[in-house]
């Protein structure tokens, strides 16, 4: 009868189990024999050529040589390569108006124009969150003796929205036989120290003007605008009068006034979404005034003071004006 060899596994399981065991007796015989200091170094050694033979092992190992990788670069992501310069950024700081006579419309172009007055106050905010989450854009047109430095987070947020900003004087007066250069020149100071952004329109108070209103306007740069569609919301005849007013007046090129400020404007704000939802399923596009009248912005280099408006200059909109040197 033949004897069956010892399986192969058997016999490495005796041979690890004598090695573990001869080491063992190793180790505690240099306990005995070595002083600690002595121990000590010997055993720093023996981790660092562990370390080296694991290493060396490795090299060959794709995976184990990702996961060295790995552990360098954060996040698992690659080791990363110097930066490229930057392309340069550019932020809108005004537009440049065609002026002489009063603009009441556009052009009869499927597009309408939102303006609204009397701001900035503390519904402004709410008016602005509404046009965000709609998609759609405005102009405020705002009284310059209202504006302050705690005003520059809301114009910036404004100016990011795509909103454009307008002259609204600086006190609301009746502005037929007063300093109308005061009214607009302050108000137009004020704008651009919150902001840095200088207007090209304006819109006279009560729709007052006269050959001196217009004149004066001019002077500083800014184009007269009124307006043809006027859903009367500073009387607060109710959200859905002010819808149907607008909705049944508004035509191509419209120009719509209402208000941000001025008395309580919740009706208002009710109103609009509704308005432009409407409007966009007749075939209209929402812009800016300046923007329907085919004013063109103008856009200033801004470096690393860009405040969230920095485009490239590849992302500037057709006929846009880039300004020499840089936003300060």
């Amino acid at each position: 009868m033949m004897t069956r060899p010892p399986h192969r596994g058997a016999v490495e399981r005796l041979r690890g189990t004598s090695q573990r065991a001869a080491s063992l007796r190793a180790s505690n015989l240099l306990r005995e024999r070595l002083p600690v200091p002595a121990l000590a170094m010997l055993l720093v050694l023996a981790g660092l050529l562990g370390v080296a033979a694991a290493t060396q092992g490795s090299e060959g190992d794709p995976a184990a040589s990702g996961a060295r990788t790995l552990a360098r670069s954060p996040a698992g992501a690659p080791a990363s390569k110097p930066n490229a310069t930057a392309p340069p950024l550019f932020r809108i700081v005004g537009c440049r108006a065609r002026t002489g006579g009063a603009f009441r419309h556009g052009p009869g172009t499927r597009a309408v124009a939102i303006g609204f007055d009397d701001g900035p106050v503390s519904d402004t905010a709410a008016f602005v969150g509404m046009l965000e989450r709609v998609h759609a854009r405005a102009t405020f047109f705002m009284i310059g003796r209202q504006l302050g430095g705690g005003d520059r987070s809301l114009l910036l947020r404004e100016l990011r929205g795509g909103d454009a900003l307008g002259d609204h004087s600086f006190t609301h007066p009746y502005l037929t036989g007063r300093n109308v250069g005061r009214q607009l020149r302050s108000t137009l100071d004020a704008i651009r120290s919150v902001s840095g952004y200088t207007p090209c329109v304006f819109r006279p108070p009560y729709g007052s003007y006269d050959g001196a209103v217009l004149r004066g306007a001019a002077a500083l740069g800014l184009a007269t605008v009124l307006w043809d569609v006027d859903p009367r919301d500073w009387a607060q005849p109710g959200s859905g009068a002010i819808e149907r007013t607008v909705l049944a007046q508004v035509h191509p090129g419209a120009i719509l006034i209402s208000h941000d400020g001025g008395g309580p404007r919740g009706q208002t704000l009710a109103a609009y979404p509704r308005i432009i939802s409407a409007l966009r399923a007749r075939g209209y596009r929402i812009v800016t005034i300046p923007e329907l009248l085919g004013f063109r912005p103008i856009y200033r280099r801004c470096g690393g003071r860009c405040l969230g408006l920095g485009v490239r200059r590849s992302a500037l909109p057709a006929g846009a004006i880039v300004e020499p040197g840089q936003h300060p």
